[in-house]
């Protein structure tokens, strides 16, 4: 009999071993081929290290199940075993993990000859960069096998080990950068009158931004209550939050010159396509203002960045028994969450469900010291064993 558990452990700590970055994964492809060119499968390769691997299982419908291939730039200071053996390179997100519950599944799905449905594991890099997930739905992949549901799992460090969590509706928001350059013009500290001073418009420019952001509806608040002098916006539903975050400022060159450059880079993150609008002309205009205000240059940009992660609410209610069976137990989140994925992308080619599997550690993701028990990935194979087994609903009404 299988271990599937074993299985888990082995190949989550492989690849623990071997991060790597963006697009190239040979070592990480290396070992997913390892396993797979071993099983009744048709492979396709494609966004640089990306394998899909179909099982043709005679059925009319595919389910895909999805799992992020590449690390972080960051050095582990874990002291274990299984450390990664890349300088500078660290499996920091759990992508080992999700890696190695699909890769279980495989070899799970190569044993059995009844199934519901076809299945599709799609092993995809770039997710922590950008473009992964599109290049893979724009492939037509999805409709050449027929994808009419797709799964996905990310490891979360603050629910409890082994359960899984997720909700209907909004679960993650769309999330792009923002880069604002200020033109000043340089002077001697002591007659600052004759230059033009970009690192004071610049903070001027930030707290008005926060100002104004703060009075919308749901505005993520930017202090814990009692702190500081914005006032915390009401937030009528979940879906209201929004983000607005400069985390980066640099100005200047010298302690007794004015500056006479500023660049901020930030973030901005909501659940709707009206409401991302309404924070970039909040950025536009009040810098718009800044720049006719004290005669300075000014650029603006924003990415792209990722659609909001939003679960297919028929699809979540159809497999909402089976979450509700699950051993390692399962709670509904009342908010979503503030952090963004690329599996957004698949959402807009066929229902789609992401979930979220607790390791109960509570180090943040990203963290140097980012581990878990290799145990949790149980729950997480348990589910997808169990989702492709179950049989789609007719549509009602």
């Amino acid at each position: 009999m299988t271990d599937y558990g074993e299985l888990l452990k082995i190949h989550r700590r492989r690849l623990h071993m071997i991060p790597e970055l963006d697009r190239e994964l040979p070592e990480t492809k290396r070992y997913l081929l390892s396993v797979l060119e071993e099983l009744d499968c048709s492979l396709t390769f494609m966004c640089g290290s990306g394998i899909c691997a179909y099982f043709d299982k005679g059925k009319e419908e595919t389910y895909a199940f999805r799992a992020d291939m590449d690390g972080l730039p960051i050095q582990e200071v874990n002291s274990c075993d299984y450390r990664s053996t890349h300088d500078g390179k660290m499996h920091a997100c759990g992508h080992d993990g999700h890696m190695a519950m699909v890769l279980t599944l495989g070899q799970y799905v190569n044993t059995v000859s009844d199934t519901a449905c076809n299945v599709l594991l799609i092993f995809q890099p770039a997710e922590e960069t950008l473009g992964g997930a599109e290049e893979i739905c724009k492939s037509g992949i999805l409709e050449r096998y027929n994808v009419t549901r797709i799964f996905g799992i990310h490891m979360w460090p603050f629910a409890e080990a082994g359960a899984i969590v997720s909700r209907p509706g909004a679960l993650m928001p769309k999330s792009a950068e923002i880069n604002i350059d200020i033109y000043g013009r340089a002077a001697h500290g002591t007659a600052p009158y004759e230059g033009l001073d970009a690192l004071y418009i610049g903070s001027d420019y930030v707290k008005k931004v926060y100002a104004r952001h703060a009075r919308l509806t749901g505005a993520v608040p930017r202090f814990a209550d009692g702190v500081g002098d914005i006032p915390a916006a009401p937030q009528r539903r979940p879906e209201d939050k929004t983000i607005i975050h400069i985390g980066k400022m640099t100005s200047g060159y010298a302690r007794n010159i004015v500056s006479d450059y500023t660049h901020l880079l930030g973030t901005v993150r909501a659940f709707s396509e009206e409401n991302f609008r309404m924070l970039i002309d909040i950025l536009k205009n009040t810098l718009a203002e800044e720049a006719a205000e004290y005669g300075c240059d000014t650029d603006f940009s924003n990415s792209d960045g990722y659609p909001p992660v939003i679960n297919d609410e028929t699809l979540y209610r159809e497999v909402t028994p089976i979450l509700e069976s699950l051993p390692g137990g399962y709670r509904e989140l009342a908010d979503p969450l503030m952090i963004s994925e690329d599996f957004s992308f698949y959402g807009l080619y066929a229902p789609a469900v992401f979930f979220l599997l607790g390791t109960g550690t509570g180090i943040s993701l990203h963290s140097v010291n980012f581990d878990f028990d290799e145990s949790v990935l149980l729950s997480g194979f348990e589910l997808y064993r169990r989702l492709l087994a179950h049989e789609p609903q007719p549509a009602r009404g």
